[in-house]
């Protein structure tokens, strides 16, 4: 793909407005969110998508769902529901345990890393590896071991005193 092209997408898409996080428990996740950033759902939803096109085949697809709205984009949290095969389900099997792939982290640019690691410790989440920006040296750059009440990392880094 051309730099070109690439920019083309770039715009065509626009901003990225939401996060979507296939998980395989849905109060686990609430938990965890409510744990970390001591934040309930903005919505909760239990959803069957009827007559939907799922790799060639018309079915009707269970999932439920938690959206956040609070973080500058929105997280959507989406728990597969029943047996039927789904885009939720393909990542949870063919995804994640067949390729090893996840989200890794959000990141989050921060004033002080250091305020934020003292709340991160209250809530009972430690900080994980810390160092500096090869990007901007001013910055430092921390990753919280958020891994167990969220199923991801969470990342926080000094805004750029540039």
């Amino acid at each position: 793909m051309s730099a070109e092209n690439a920019k083309e997408m770039v715009e065509l898409l626009g901003d990225i407005t939401q996060v979507g996080i296939v998980i395989e428990d849905m109060e686990k996740a609430k938990a965890g969110m409510l744990k970390v950033f001591g934040l309930k759902p903005d919505a909760e939803s239990g959803n069957l998508y009827k007559k939907t096109w799922y790799r060639g085949e018309i079915i009707d697809a269970p999932v439920k769902a938690a959206f956040y709205n609070q973080l500058n984009v929105q997280l959507e949290f989406l728990q597969p529901v029943g047996d039927t095969d789904t885009i939720w389900h393909d990542y949870l099997d063919e995804g994640f345990r067949k390729h090893g792939h996840a989200l890794h982290h959000l990141r989050f640019d921060v004033e002080d890393n250091d305020e934020v690691t003292k709340a991160m410790e209250e809530r009972g989440i430690a900080k994980y590896m810390e160092g500096k920006s090869l990007v901007d040296p001013t910055a430092t750059f921390t990753y919280y071991d958020s891994v167990e009440a969220l199923g991801f990392i969470i990342e926080a880094v000094t805004k750029s005193k540039k």
